[in-house]
């Protein structure tokens, strides 16, 4: 089976539900800002088209050659802070260890030193979640310092996490 990154579109806003609810069910360390049982499918296919068209927001999907959504990454402008855009990146356990987190990852970096217009991407990274620190460091995202917080995980409980950065261009 071959499994491809490419940007979302419109058409996969009913699958990318359904991924972001799997994700949600298989992961403490993946948690989203809005209950998906509250998003429409025709909002988020319109969410998707107005990502798309920015300069500074992007969204990947990892699509298995039978069509089926297997991972997401994305880079979102932060409010109030367009050339800043935090990070995120899930992939169903079954396709984990494969690469595919650090190859959509790759991807997000290639989009921000050629065609964004940011300048740092962010992201917070709970302190035990080792595999995805080992793979922001090896792509070159640094620790930021004194960023030490604690972020809900999504079982609701607070756990350690911190933050980290990567400078577009450095």
């Amino acid at each position: 089976m071959e499994i491809f990154v490419r940007p979302a579109d419109r058409q996969d806003a009913v699958k990318l539900m359904g991924l972001l609810f799997q994700l949600q069910d298989e992961s403490s360390t993946f948690m989203l800002e809005q209950d998906p049982e509250t998003i429409e499918a025709a909002d988020e296919a319109d969410n998707i088209d107005i990502l798309q068209t920015t300069t500074n927001n992007i969204m990947l999907v990892a699509v298995t050659d039978e069509g089926q959504l297997v991972g997401l990454a994305s880079a979102a402008a932060k409010p109030k802070q367009p050339r800043v855009a935090e990070v995120g990146v899930a992939v169903l356990n079954e396709y984990q260890g494969n690469g595919l987190a650090q190859a959509m990852m790759a991807e997000i970096l290639d989009w921000a030193t050629t065609f964004s217009s940011v300048n740092q991407l962010v992201l917070t990274v709970q302190t035990i979640n080792e595999v995805a620190i080992h793979i922001y460091e090896k792509l070159g995202f640094k620790r930021i310092p004194e960023s030490e917080s604690e972020v809900l995980n999504s079982n609701h409980d607070l756990v350690p996490a911190f933050d980290m950065s990567w400078i577009v261009n450095d």
